[in-house]
């Protein structure tokens, strides 16, 4: 007979034991916070990543058709896409742990999440922005960059706003 089938597993009871220590709870779901938040931001890391690829193929097509108007702008555009990375790689963590000069508190936490789910709506975007300029080239390659940039630079405000918000400055 198992020994853990008495009375539940032994992964059941060992979370019953620690359940029970003082503040293992929060440590854990803090931990667990911690996972996600990294998780989050290195998933956004190579969206934005797989989405300067398909710009660099776009630009590759610009060049090919002789467009040469529109390197520069894709060239803007795919450097902001790697500060952007970048940003998000090196973004403030959106939880405290336990020796952190800068708390946070449940409330900016939340605000945080709101956030967090915005920039992925926000990375959405600029990948519509970028299949825009492929579907644009030759037509209105302009409006399609003026679009992208807006999305960049969205994407860089809510960055901006979500930092503001960690640091207690907002």
């Amino acid at each position: 007979m198992d020994k853990g089938s008495k009375g539940g597993g032994w992964a059941d009871k060992l979370a019953a034991l620690a359940n029970k220590i003082p503040g293992y709870k929060g440590y854990a779901e803090r931990a667990e916070r911690r996972e996600v938040d990294s998780i989050q931001r290195e998933y956004l890391a190579k969206r934005l990543t797989q989405i300067k690829s398909v710009l660099q193929t776009v630009q590759e097509d610009c060049l090919a058709e002789g467009n040469l108007d529109a390197m520069e702008p894709c060239d803007r555009m795919g450097n902001k896409i790697d500060r952007l990375v970048e940003r998000i790689r090196h973004a403030s963590r959106g939880y405290a742990g336990f020796f952190d000069a800068v708390k946070v508190n449940e409330e900016e936490l939340a605000r945080i999440y709101e956030f967090d789910l915005a920039l992925v709506v926000n990375v959405n975007s600029i990948e519509e922005g970028v299949q825009g300029l492929n579907t644009a080239i030759g037509d209105n390659f302009s409006g399609a960059v003026r679009a992208l940039r807006s999305s960049l630079d969205e994407l860089d405000s809510k960055l901006d706003e979500r930092d503001r918000v960690l640091k207690g400055v907002e």
